[in-house]
């Protein structure tokens, strides 16, 4: 059994710019703040830009921890969608991996991003997973508001150095 969780929020601007941004944004510049149990992230190393399917990187995380990302598919500008594994730290013993997507759809507004995470638990672990599911709503809540801040953040581009 898996947890599927998803948070979404509409930006100002059309789907194609706004793909072309997020993708390579690092990740340190949008999970910048603890939600509960939920870490920033500290860092990341591997390639960069990080745009083609199978690339590799390490996320480390803020406290303890660290998880290993693989990007699984790239469909410019709908969709990107990466795999969690190798997690250290406090999750460790809550989840095994994590299948990520963010998606892109145009709205009268502007662009609706979602994100979603497919969340395999470890086995005798699925008692907590919807408490889990809470903060990460909260986390994922406060993430979306963080990115409409970077993209209409002054004329730089996320992800560009």
């Amino acid at each position: 059994m898996t947890l599927e969780l998803t948070a979404s929020r509409t930006v100002d601007g059309d789907v194609a710019r706004t793909f072309d941004r997020v993708l390579p944004l690092p990740l340190e510049q949008l999970f910048v703040r603890w939600y509960g149990p939920l870490p920033p992230i500290r860092s990341t190393t591997g390639p960069v830009p990080w745009r083609t399917p199978g690339q590799q990187r390490t996320v480390e995380l803020v406290g303890p921890g660290s998880m290993h990302e693989t990007l699984t598919e790239v469909e410019p500008p709908h969709q990107f969608s990466y795999r969690l594994d190798g997690i250290k730290g406090p999750m460790r013993g809550l989840i095994a991996a994590v299948d990520g997507r963010w998606a892109f759809a145009p709205s009268d507004a502007g662009t609706t991003i979602t994100w979603s995470w497919s969340v395999t638990p470890r086995p005798g672990t699925r008692w907590v997973l919807p408490v889990f599911g809470r903060f990460w709503q909260g986390y994922a809540d406060r993430a979306l508001r963080q990115l409409e801040q970077l993209l209409v953040s002054g004329p730089g581009e996320p992800g560009t150095g």
